[in-house]
């Protein structure tokens, strides 16, 4: 059984699909323009990442989420960053060490992200350079590149709204959810590496999660995500949104081609809100 769990996680690694589950979680619907927003500088979500196999579910590492002020550039902006590393078993059979820096204007216009990834083997650095950005058209300049090489320099193009793996992040926390309702369909795009994925997000409503002397109330959703590391594009991942001003992203699950993998909240620093969305039971 071990080593079925650990051949499992190492070709699940290798697909970079931790990073992928945790910054897909948002969604783009409608802006809060003029409004205060859900998070503050100092901001720290702290999450658990599980592989699951049949009835076998296996820990398999951590992720810290941090929003700071900053500039970019020589201009006021939004850092956020992503770290997660292996934990346990998973972390003998195939170590994980990446970090993922973002940056985004004070009205949440993404203008560049960076990854720095070491999985094993393979170290390299890739970034996001926005050209354009608006509903109806997104370029990028995606580039990949070690300390020896440049593996790939090209521009991505998105016939709609779209993000890198980070800067997404912060916009599902942003968006005026008074204006969502269950069955509410939309399209974006996600950037990830030389490819435009596409992406179809449903709000399905209302939630509860139980995780026994905690109870959290979320908004779900589910997303269509045609990439081949998944097991179908229909519904290849649910996402529940914490339902109070946070926003948080609570609990991720996906459908892979062997297995699925789920990640949810362990903790969190300075929220900038009261976080009611978690119930504690006594």
């Amino acid at each position: 059984m071990k080593s079925t769990i650990v051949n499992l996680i190492d070709k699940l690694c290798r697909t970079g699909f931790v990073i992928y589950l945790l910054s897909c979680s948002s969604i783009l619907f409608a802006q809060q323009e003029g409004k205060d927003l859900p998070f503050q500088s100092g901001e720290q979500l702290n999450y658990n990442i599980h592989y699951k196999y049949g009835i076998v579910m296996a820990k398999a590492g951590t992720a810290q989420y941090d929003v700071k002020d900053n500039t970019f550039r020589g201009k006021p902006a939004i850092r956020t960053s992503l770290t997660f590393k292996t934990t346990g078993v998973v972390d003998k059979a195939f170590k994980i060490r990446d970090t993922l820096v973002a940056y985004s204007t004070p009205a949440l216009i993404p203008v560049f992200h960076r990854k720095f990834l070491h999985e094993g083997k393979a170290h390299y650095v890739e970034e996001i350079d926005y050209k354009t950005f608006s509903p109806t058209l997104t370029s990028v300049r995606s580039k990949r590149y070690t300390s020896e090489t440049v593996k790939f320099d090209t521009l991505l193009t998105a016939n709609s709204v779209g993000f890198d793996m980070l800067n997404i992040f912060i916009f599902v926390r942003a968006l005026d959810y008074s204006k969502l309702k269950a069955g509410d369909t939309f399209k974006m795009a996600s950037f990830v590496g030389k490819e435009v994925v596409p992406l179809n997000v449903r709000c399905m409503g209302q939630s509860i999660i139980d995780k026994g002397n905690t109870k959290y109330k979320t908004l779900r959703f589910e997303i269509d995500i045609v990439d081949p590391a998944f097991e179908e594009s229909k519904t290849a991942m649910e996402i529940w949104i914490s339902d109070d001003n946070n926003r948080i992203p609570i609990k991720l699950k996906a459908k892979l081609k062997i297995g699925a993998a789920e990640a949810e909240i362990a903790s969190t620093k300075n929220l900038k809100h009261p976080f009611d969305s978690m119930i504690k039971i006594k």
